[in-house]
């Protein structure tokens, strides 16, 4: 999707050219080009006496499954500040971090990016469900909703995670 019709520097109609090998919107006046920079996300596996948090996103995309406390930095934000934000808003509980554990694409496909998850502990607040989840859970390994996870991500981390080894 370009974000772009006309050349934001002079104004001129856009064309898309093979550019680096990649075909981008480029302005043949001024040299504009735009490239497209990718979203960062964080989320968090946050572990506590052998469960783990999910939360049940109440935003679209899959709306209803559960997922790991997660969401997008913002600009001139450290990933692992994000993550801790994201854990807070969403779920009322401040984690200190236990290191990165994952680096993948973004499991949306209209986004192109990818998402880093750390790992996690409970260092205070209360558990209430917040920001855009309707609600945040506690699940032993045996007790994850398999079949209402969100995303791919998701599962791949949970079972890591429940894989005793």
């Amino acid at each position: 999707m370009n974000p772009f019709a006309y050349c934001p520097h002079c104004g001129t109609p856009l064309e898309t050219r093979s550019i680096r090998g990649q075909e981008r919107p480029s302005c043949h006046t001024c040299g504009f080009v735009h490239f497209e920079d990718p979203k960062v996300a964080v989320g968090v596996l946050v572990v506590d006496t052998g469960r783990t948090l999910l939360v049940k996103r109440a935003v679209s995309p899959r709306l209803g499954y559960w997922a790991l406390p997660a969401g997008f930095m913002d600009a001139g934000e450290l990933p692992e500040e994000a993550a801790r934000r994201e854990v807070q808003e969403e779920t009322g509980l401040e984690v200190e971090l236990d290191g990165l554990i994952a680096i993948d694409r973004l499991p949306h496909p209209e986004k192109k990016g990818i998402l880093l998850t750390y790992r996690g502990r409970v260092a205070g607040g209360r558990l209430h469900p917040q920001d855009d989840v309707s609600a945040a859970a506690w699940f032993a390994a045996s007790t994850i909703p398999w079949d209402e996870l969100a995303f791919e991500t998701t599962r791949q981390i949970l079972q890591a995670w429940a894989t005793p080894g």
